[in-house]
């Protein structure tokens, strides 16, 4: 069984080492590691699986990491940013979250089991002066199933985006707010 990373966070891992990812998910892998007993997990930064210490293995944070819940982010207008997730991205809106408990108007959408958390609230962030390339600011990682598919819809919407600068199939935007968005195809 091997683990699937779904953050690109630098975590401390139990041995004080810095790691690529946050192992939150498990599943099958076919490899030759995971054949001879050894224990790994994907590596979003290297994409390839890695081999986890004995350590690592057998300590897990006290309180239990199980996976990302949400993620939140600033929007000015809802609306808009609704129409950009709900009706180009194809988000669902989560209506069982609460929305008149906060003093400020948001919405909850789903992306898999996981939300991103729409916040109208100002944001501290400069518009402008950002990287190009969302892939060198803060972002949302998505992960898609068809990069070429989401090209074609941003094409025919007239959004600028740019693919990854590695060669892998992945595709950066930013949402009208300028949030930095990435997709990546798993």
């Amino acid at each position: 069984m091997a683990m699937r990373c779904l953050s690109s966070l630098p975590l401390l891992s139990p041995s004080g080492s810095r790691k690529a990812c946050a192992v939150v998910k498990t599943h099958p892998v076919n490899s030759a590691a995971a054949h001879r007993g050894i224990r790994t997990h994907m590596s979003v930064a290297t994409g390839g699986e890695q081999a986890l210490t004995a350590q690592e293995q057998f300590q897990e944070p006290e309180y239990g990491v199980v996976s990302i819940h949400h993620v939140g982010i600033l929007c000015e207008n809802l609306e808009r940013s609704i129409a950009f997730y709900q009706d180009l991205l194809g988000l669902k809106v989560n209506r069982a979250r609460p929305n008149d408990k906060l003093p400020y108007r948001g919405a909850w959408l789903w992306v898999g089991s996981e939300m991103i958390h729409l916040m109208e609230l100002p944001n501290p962030d400069p518009l402008t002066g950002r990287p190009e390339h969302g892939g060198r600011d803060r972002h949302t990682c998505i992960a898609i199933k068809d990069v070429l598919k989401l090209k074609e819809i941003f094409d025919k919407a007239g959004i600028s985006y740019t693919l990854s600068k590695s060669g892998r199939p992945a595709i950066f935007a930013r949402d009208p707010d300028g949030n930095a968005l990435e997709f990546t195809q798993v």
